[in-house]
């Protein structure tokens, strides 16, 4: 007890230096008649904007918090009976120097001279939109929830923004259409909005601008009032499509030509609810996944891409928080990506879906059930599967809920899952941005004529240079959920970590970091199975957005049995401890050309091994990026030497930030496979879109000969119809 007094006294003592904050800044936006609509081209140059709320000004974040800003930025707001409009006029002393590297939509920003801010339309200081603009005029958006600790990429809305560049700023105009969110009866929303530069990667925002906090932390927003008598319109829209695919295999048999018709149905029942209806549900416009090798004893996983499970897909989550370890999920009791995708990858049609979700009063509801169509080739039978999420919010800080699914996409077997769980955040609780969740679940399975549970629990406390964090999860091994994923089952894991950021003053050193992010895995008996530890001995960021570290990573594995890392290999059982060292450098992405290297090398099981993994990157304009990623791991080990090769080419052309061509290319050694996936997406409006889609893979024979593998084309187009 003793120790965990110093602990937490130590955490205090680490956050304490944080003064009390400024109360949140609220406005109110004024409703404006526009007579004709405003023209949404960047240039702020109607008369309509005269009236609109100004915010002259924000306050730094990067690399001094709680400063006045400079250059300054001018926001202004104003609505009408069906739209939000936000203007922004960002003076630029060095527009020679700024960062356009993207107009792509949904393009991942780094560096990027830009604008981002959230809408907390429920005001619940929990979950928010997120929208995000670069002064090249690439658009991107997301679902905040869990006050900003899930962070959903993938979800696209409906929404318009142009910006222009002058010889002194540059400006934009957004217009946000009511029918395309949903919000409470509350007639303030939650707001803020940061600005970045690239020539200097600044950052400013307008309310809680200290570096504990994040723009998506939404509790730290402040607020916008005037939301009353919105016009959603009659809250309905068809999302018809039709498709054209040619399809080439290996076996002519099985070549194929068709055409295809399918949509949605949505109805906004309430502002807080929307019940859709799917019929034969198609996917032929998403990204294909990034290839990797995978070297450990457990599957690897591949994030959801699909738009239809995106949608609204912050209230169906439950299970392990990723937002403080990152990287892959043990245990997820439900994913979405489990339906309509057999275990080899390919696709399972969706034949019909229903999709009920939003808010009622304090109770978050997500209910989802879905019918697949039978796929001989995948060996899946006819599935009829069911997902309710309900959550019920007790104040602004804690939520409880509940999971519940029944099915099994893979078998006819019953298969159910029951689940609770409790989510606390806050910034007032302890000094910082401190969150907690746990969650228990149990699984039903017809197949194993058994019952399993697995829980999770974790913490974490964000202050302005330290991070600290706690976390304990477990699963047994009955536990199979079958619309869900268990990397590690009959196991229990044990983590924490604890980072340190100082910020030195320094004309050229922008911060270092040193910490620990530990991991131990036993049985459910309490043995040790496996540990790693992240050791972060330095880490230097410059100001110029260049990254330089050096971590050290003692690891241990238990092999109960033999284990085959690729085919030719073979690591014998038993108890296993090894220690590598990891060196990386990462060059700024503001500049036109970037590039990151890494090497790890060190024992591993019962040899050795050498990491290699490198990037580089060509930016020439805000039209066109190339990249081009290789990794390689080469081991030596006594049951048999092996090279893994992973190649990955990626040109991504933007005529305009609606038109678009990107192309992947990717070749690995282990599967032998050459694949190409080319996508045009051309937005004729959000939502009214057309997508040209080309997937080609060749394989190697034996004799080094190289054969087409299969071959498709498909033509997609989708036209919303909202009233």
């Amino acid at each position: 007890m003793k120790s965990a007094g110093l602990f937490f006294g130590a955490l205090l003592a680490a956050a304490a230096p944080l003064a009390a904050q400024d109360p949140a800044p609220s406005l109110r936006v004024p409703l404006v008649e526009l007579d004709p609509p405003l023209q949404i081209d960047g240039l702020l140059d109607e008369a309509a904007w005269k009236h609109a709320v100004r915010i002259d000004g924000l306050t730094g974040v990067e690399p001094i918090d709680g400063v006045p800003a400079e250059p300054r930025t001018e926001i202004l707001l104003m609505r009408d009976a069906t739209h939000l409009y936000l203007g922004v006029v960002a003076w630029e002393p060095e527009p020679g120097r700024m960062v356009l590297q993207s107009m792509r939509r949904d393009a991942v920003l780094q560096d990027d001279d830009r604008i981002e801010f959230i809408l907390d339309t429920f005001h619940d200081s929990r979950t928010a939109y997120f929208f995000q603009l670069s002064a090249a005029g690439s658009r991107g958006d997301a679902l905040l929830a869990n006050n900003g600790r899930n962070f959903n990429k993938r979800w696209d809305g409906f929404w318009q923004a142009r910006t222009h560049v002058h010889a002194d700023r540059w400006t934009a105009e957004i217009a946000i259409p009511f029918r395309s969110i949903a919000f409470g009866s509350d007639p303030a929303w939650g707001f803020n909005l940061e600005r970045s530069r690239g020539v200097d990667r600044s950052r400013s925002r307008w309310a809680g601008a200290v570096r504990d906090r994040r723009l998506s932390t939404v509790s730290a927003a402040g607020a916008i009032e005037g939301f009353d008598d919105l016009d959603q319109g009659l809250g309905i829209e068809f999302v018809p499509y039709a498709k054209f695919k040619v399809g080439r295999t290996e076996d002519p048999q099985r070549d194929q030509m068709f055409g295809a018709t399918g949509g949605e149905f949505n109805w906004r029942i309430t502002p807080q609810l929307t019940g859709s209806l799917t019929y034969n549900t198609d996917f032929a416009e998403t990204e294909a996944d990034e290839r990797r090798v995978n070297l450990s004893r457990f599957p690897l996983f591949f994030p959801e891409k699909r738009d239809f499970f995106l949608e609204d897909s912050n209230l169906f989550q439950f299970g392990e928080d990723r937002g403080m370890r990152g990287g892959s999920p043990t245990v997820l009791p439900y994913f979405s990506r489990r339906i309509g995708l057999a275990p080899d990858g390919s696709a399972v049609p969706l034949q019909v879906g229903a999709r009920l979700a939003g808010r009622i009063d304090d109770l978050d509801l997500g209910l989802l059930a879905v019918s697949t169509e039978p796929s001989a080739g995948a060996g899946v039978p006819r599935s009829e599967l069911f997902v309710a999420r309900p959550s019920y919010r007790v104040d602004d800080q804690l939520a409880i809920g509940g999971l519940f699914t029944n099915g099994d996409p893979a078998s006819d077997n019953s298969n159910t899952v029951a689940g609770l769980d409790a989510r606390f955040t806050s910034t007032d609780f302890l000094p910082g941005n401190f969150s907690w969740s746990s969650w228990w679940a149990r699984s039903a399975d017809e197949t194993i004529h058994d019952v399993g549970q697995a829980y999770g629990t974790q913490a974490s406390l964000q202050t302005r240079d330290w991070r600290f964090g706690a976390d304990a999860l477990a699963s047994q091994g009955a536990f199979q959920p079958a619309l869900g994923v268990v990397r590690r089952g009959g196991e229990r894991r044990y983590g924490g970590e604890i980072f340190w950021s100082p910020r030195p003053a320094s004309s050229t050193v922008r911060k270092y970091t040193f910490g620990v992010q530990p991991s131990v895995w036993t049985d459910l008996s309490g043995e040790l199975q496996s540990y790693r530890a992240n050791v972060s001995l330095v880490a230097i960021e410059w100001h110029d957005g260049d990254r330089f570290s050096v971590n050290w990573v003692p690891a241990g594995d238990r092999l109960d049995e033999r284990f085959r890392p690729v085919r030719g290999s073979l690591i014998p059982a038993g108890q296993y401890d090894w220690q590598t060292v990891k060196v990386e450098y990462r060059f700024s992405e503001s500049r036109p050309v970037s590039a990151e290297v890494s090497v790890e090398g060190g024992p591993w099981y019962d040899g050795e091994i050498l990491r290699l993994d490198g990037e580089v990157s060509w930016r020439p304009s805000a039209a066109l990026r190339i990249s081009a990623k290789y990794g390689e791991d080469r081991a030596n080990l006594p049951g048999g030497d092996f090279v893994t090769r992973v190649g990955i080419l990626n040109a991504d052309w933007s005529l305009d930030p609606d038109l678009s061509v990107e192309n992947l290319v990717q070749l690995d050694n282990e599967s032998d496979i050459l694949g190409l996936q080319s996508r045009l997406r051309w937005i004729l409006e959000d939502g009214r879109e057309v997508f040209v889609v080309v997937n080609s893979a060749w394989r190697e024979l034996a004799g080094g000969a190289i054969v087409p593998r299969n071959r498709d084309f498909t033509v997609k187009a989708v036209y919303s119809l909202r009233f």
